[in-house]
């Protein structure tokens, strides 16, 4: 009796240590296991071996380092994990079915989605996004961002060739093993004209007045035709800085078109140039701009104007309308001339009008 005990005893302690260490799995399943744990270890070749790279580029030309991709691959997959749920084999084919767990893919997707557009919208500057590191990005946000993760489903098909069994790499196991990055990628409504909007518009809102005279391409905006010009282009940046605010006021979605009727908020021109005239004209009284050559006149017109920007503390609201497209694969928003006036502070209408009281009946 007691050798029977015995017995089952080292059987039962066998077909735990058999469980243990995966002995009783099936050779596909086996062969599975162990790419899926080079790719919880982080072993760059066997990742390249099921993902392309270029299938997570979205939007832009793969012109990124390969230093980029491979820190911000290792990133993406720093917290892989994984569990096999069933497997069947049928003479030369088999099929393991895995549950794969990650980062939140789809949270993913829409912050990178939103930060290339953020980053490419631009009223007046020709930006590409090929100019921008999509790796780079991407490893950032996964280096910043606080992600959940999440589980999904992943399918390995198996074909035995001779004694040995080997993975069928496929777009769709490629996609699955991301958690559906590359289909999310690739999805046309994946973020919202709205959540555009407000991803581009706070960017614009951290903008430092530097940033600002990048941004909206100023060189000598005013056409002073003065050495003072950078000084002029900056109070106005600073100008625009402080005072820049929004309101969403409504959204129209029309299928492959939307619009949407924004409130912006800047400086009022109308009141800086009302001051400058006012100044211009003191000035103008005065001996010494009688006796001042071209370019002290260029330069003393310009502090001026720089003096009125600075000291500046009136705001004006415009509303206008931004329209977007889809192309199939995002929605493109077109900013446009009118809002780049209304950032300026509605300057079309102030220039105007600082022009009819400077040279009346011209």
């Amino acid at each position: 009796m007691k050798k029977t005990i015995r017995t089952l005893l080292s059987l039962s302690l066998l077909l735990l240590a058999c469980c243990l260490t995966g002995c009783g799995d099936s050779k596909p399943v086996r062969l599975v296991k162990s790419e899926l744990n080079q790719i919880r270890k982080l072993n760059e070749q066997t990742i390249r071996s099921f993902i392309s790279y270029a299938d997570l580029v979205h939007s832009i030309s793969d012109q990124d380092p390969e230093t980029d991709a491979a820190k911000a691959i290792q990133l993406f997959f720093q917290n892989f994990n994984y569990r096999v749920l069933s497997s069947s084999i049928a003479e030369n084919e088999a099929t393991v079915n895995v549950e794969i767990e990650n980062i939140d893919a789809k949270a993913l997707a829409k912050d990178l989605c939103l930060e290339l557009i953020a980053r490419s919208s631009s009223p007046t500057a020709d930006s590409s996004p090929s100019e921008i590191s999509y790796f780079s990005l991407l490893g950032n946000l996964l280096a910043s961002g606080d992600y959940e993760t999440t589980k999904t489903p992943a399918h390995f098909r198996l074909q035995k060739n001779g004694k040995d069994w080997e993975i069928l790499s496929d777009e769709a196991l490629e996609d699955q093993l991301v958690g559906g990055f590359i289909s999310y990628l690739k999805d046309p409504e994946l973020v919202t004209p709205e959540e555009i909007i407000k991803k581009v518009f706070e960017s614009l809102r951290e903008q430092t007045p530097e940033e600002w005279v990048s941004y909206l391409g100023m060189s000598d905006i005013f056409s002073t035709y003065s050495s003072l010009y950078e000084k002029v282009d900056l109070a106005l940046a600073t100008q625009i800085s402080k005072c820049f605010s929004y309101r969403i006021l409504f959204m129209a979605d029309e299928g492959e078109k939307a619009t949407a009727a924004i409130k912006v908020t800047s400086l009022d021109m109308d009141n800086v140039l009302d001051v400058y005239l006012e100044r211009l004209l003191d000035y103008a009284s005065t001996t010494e701009a009688v006796r001042a050559t071209d370019t002290e006149l260029a330069d003393k017109t310009a502090s001026l104007l720089a003096e009125c920007l600075n000291s500046n503390t009136k705001t004006c609201a415009r509303s206008i309308s931004i329209e977007f497209t889809n192309n199939g694969t995002t929605w493109e928003m077109c900013l446009n001339e009118d809002f780049t006036d209304a950032l300026l502070g509605n300057m079309t209408e102030a220039v105007e009008k600082f022009q009819e009281e400077a040279l009346p009946g011209n």
